[in-house]
């Protein structure tokens, strides 16, 4: 949270450069549909529920959350004064870890085991985007939506317990918080985004890891940076 918030900070000169400043792109809002691209990072990791009772040989799991990078393209198209409907298809790459407190079959020695489990993402989300009134050069908004993804780095069916498993497919739900700021050129929208897995990711390939997590989720937390 400290971080995230110290993010926001980041603008506030910005911000405060904006206010009694000349209006800048003051039509771009009133286009029907208007388009522009998204950069930014991501901090993948995992939700999980473990099994009632620990398999043999297993004793325990952390996750690893790890950065990963995002790119799309937005396509916005403007339902009101406050509100906009948004598609975004969007490509995003990372890694996972999990750590799990286990008996290691090679040595039979109990030690921590870890499963890096690699990402490429194909994301395609519909959002609704609600804005604040313009005040200068910027307007506050929040986003909600829901979005659909293919794994190209899936391993689902390679053959190998060395390798903790995902689905390739997943849905779920997002929300974000960010500002519009308004330049000479183009429009910059610093935001915080949340994505919340609903499918279960696990492949149960009968290994005691996959067995001692019967529930696998995504959780995502993104820093993104529209250009409009």
């Amino acid at each position: 949270m400290r971080r995230n918030f110290s993010f926001f900070l980041l603008f506030l000169p910005v911000l405060a450069w904006g206010q009694g400043q000349s209006l800048n792109l003051p039509r771009l809002d009133q286009k029907p549909v208007h388009f522009g691209f998204i950069l930014g990072t991501s901090q993948m990791d995992f939700s999980y529920r473990p099994n009632t009772v620990w398999p043999a040989n297993v004793f325990g799991v952390e996750t690893g959350p790890q950065l990963g990078y995002t790119v799309g393209m937005v396509s916005n198209l403007r339902m009101g004064e406050n509100l906009d409907l948004r598609f975004i298809p969007t490509y995003s790459a990372g890694e996972r870890k999990l750590f799990f407190d286990a008996i290691d079959p090679s040595d039979l020695k109990r030690k921590i085991i870890e499963r890096r489990i690699e990402s490429s993402l194909i994301i395609f989300p519909l959002e609704v985007k609600w804005k604040t009134d313009r005040i200068d050069n910027h307007r506050w908004y929040v986003l909600g939506g829901a979005y659909g993804q293919l794994d190209l780095a899936s391993k689902a069916k390679v053959v190998d317990n060395r390798i903790f498993k995902l689905q390739p497919g997943d849905f779920g739900l997002e929300a974000a918080v960010g500002v519009d700021i308004y330049f000479e050129y183009f429009k910059l929208s610093p935001q915080l985004r949340a994505t919340f897995g609903q499918g279960n990711l696990r492949v149960d390939d009968d290994t005691p890891f996959a067995n001692a997590l019967p529930v696998v989720r995504t959780r995502t937390i993104s820093w993104i940076f529209t250009f409009e």
